[in-house]
């Protein structure tokens, strides 16, 4: 009898909140419900026109990216709000997932090629970088990918909080090194760091452009590893680093 006088309940409710839901969509930016007319919005069009979003593979890698965010934020307030109430039960299984959540492979998704040389930046010696720097350096050096995971953290952390250090560069390249380790085997994302690497400083005297080619010849992604080759054969650091660019491109030529 009760079920009976809830149902009509349910179904008023159902009925009067269907066009809502049906006149509601999603931003396509970061996924907030809009009104069902807008692609985006009021503080995404603030940010980022419809015109800056050109394919449906930049939106969606973009969806992707804001999508990783939120998801991580949302945790650690999660965390936050346990850590204030005293629930150590949730708490920790919210730490669970916040740390489960760190070792998720999160592709770039992205080709810069060679990108955008740094200039008019003058680097300098900072000793808080290279605090940092040489930490990560630890935690890379160990055998367990949880530490190294942590080294590739703090090198990123080098490179947004000190980009005037003369460690960015470095941190770059380092990174790159962790992501083409056997621990990871992310070629992408490396081919992407040894580039950065180069495009903080042309003057690295590390094989940056060789290595990311060979990231790319990996991939078998051979148009992409001809061009930087062609690049590492000119700009490479050393005669050794030329010539061995020259060499493949030769092959693949």
């Amino acid at each position: 009898m009760r079920l009976v006088r809830v149902l009509p309940i349910v179904v008023c409710f159902i009925l009067i909140s269907y066009p809502v839901f049906a006149a509601s969509n999603y931003c396509l930016n970061c996924f907030i419900q809009i009104a069902e007319e807008e692609k985006y919005c009021v503080a995404c069009k603030a940010k980022l026109s419809i015109d800056e979003l050109k394919t449906t593979e930049e939106r969606l890698i973009h969806a992707v990216t804001v999508a990783r965010k939120n998801y991580q934020n949302a945790l650690n307030e999660l965390r936050e709000h346990y850590q204030r109430t005293g629930n150590q039960l949730r708490l920790q299984k919210a730490r669970r997932e916040l740390d489960a959540l760190g070792r998720v492979p999160q592709p770039l998704y992205t080709d810069e090629g060679l990108g955008t040389i740094q200039t008019g930046i003058i680097l300098r010696d900072i000793e808080d970088a290279n605090i940092l720097f040489k930490d990560a350096m630890m935690y890379g050096k160990s055998l367990w990918k949880e530490n190294r995971l942590t080294a590739i953290k703090r090198l990123k952390k080098l490179m947004q909080e000190y980009p005037e250090s003369d460690k960015v560069d470095d941190a770059a390249f380092e990174i790159a090194e962790l992501y083409a380790s056997s621990y990871f085997n992310d070629y992408e994302s490396a081919a992407v760091y040894y580039l950065k690497s180069y495009q903080l400083n042309p003057e690295i005297k590390k094989p940056s452009l060789f290595n990311a080619a060979k990231m790319y010849d990996k991939l078998a992604d051979y148009k992409r590893a001809r061009e930087i080759y062609q690049q590492a054969a000119v700009y490479g650091p050393d005669a050794k680093s030329r010539e061995k660019a020259k060499k493949r491109l030769s092959v693949l030529e």
